[in-house]
């Protein structure tokens, strides 16, 4: 929408009277046409006041005929039945929309509990990320988990930093004596050692606290691993999604 001619746009977009594709042409045309930006500005409150008008009876008195016959209040109710209308689609589309959601929700629900009773020698809680818009996690994104296999349990909490990813891990299980390593894999491919710790050869009853770090963003880790160095075995393995 480049053409002079669509700069008187602006008052039918405020009343809500233009159809879809025109309500996106204008839209596209908004964001680069600074005299319809301050058109939009001064014209924003023109519904609020028409309604109100309305309201009071203004409308209707002193409103004359045009030369083709149509009053100016026959138009302006055209225009109130429009936007009326818009507004009960968009509440029912807005309904529709939570009941979809209720009903995923619940079905996700069902499936993960009926997954978690089937598969009970392994446990992972991954809790859902709060801020999904930039893959970053939040304050309560937190991953646990334990492999039956190797005896092997770890609890890991990262904290997003300019400068990658910091950690706070807890891990036990591992058998000695040996060292262990957390490996931070990227989801193209490359793999970072994290941090590494003594392992003696009486099992630790309390877990090993460590605190690490990794130049990598949150939303570029596709899995963290606990691994031997001894023989190079994963000992545990910590997907983030």
């Amino acid at each position: 929408m480049t053409s002079p001619t669509n700069h008187i746009d602006v008052a039918a977009y405020v009343l809500g009277v233009l159809d879809e594709d025109e309500v996106d042409a204008f839209e596209n045309h908004l964001a680069q046409c600074r005299r319809c930006a301050l058109d939009l500005r001064d014209f924003a409150e023109l519904p609020d006041l028409l309604d109100e008008a309305n309201a009071n009876g203004l409308l209707r008195a002193g409103t004359g005929e045009r030369p083709d016959g149509r009053s100016v209040r026959a138009m302006l109710d055209n225009v109130t039945e429009l936007r009326s209308r818009k507004r009960r689609t968009a509440v029912l589309l807005a309904a529709a929309a939570a009941v979809l959601l209720v009903a995923v929700t619940a079905f996700v629900s069902v499936a993960v509990t009926r997954s978690g009773d089937r598969v009970a020698a392994s446990t992972t809680t991954v809790p859902a990320q709060t801020n999904i818009a930039n893959g970053e996690p939040d304050s309560e994104t937190v991953l646990t988990r334990s492999d039956p296999v190797t005896g092997v349990y770890a609890r890991l909490a990262p904290s997003l930093q300019p400068w990658g990813t910091a950690l706070d891990l807890e891990v036990k299980g591992a058998k000695g004596p040996t060292r262990c390593e957390l490996v931070a894999k990227s989801r193209s491919g490359e793999s970072v050692v994290v941090s590494s710790w003594l392992v003696g050869a009486t099992p630790d009853r309390e877990p090993t606290h460590l605190q690490a770090a990794v130049g990598m963003r949150w939303h570029d880790i596709a899995e963290f691993a606990v691994r031997d160095t001894k023989d190079g075995a994963t000992l545990l393995r910590l997907p983030t999604s």
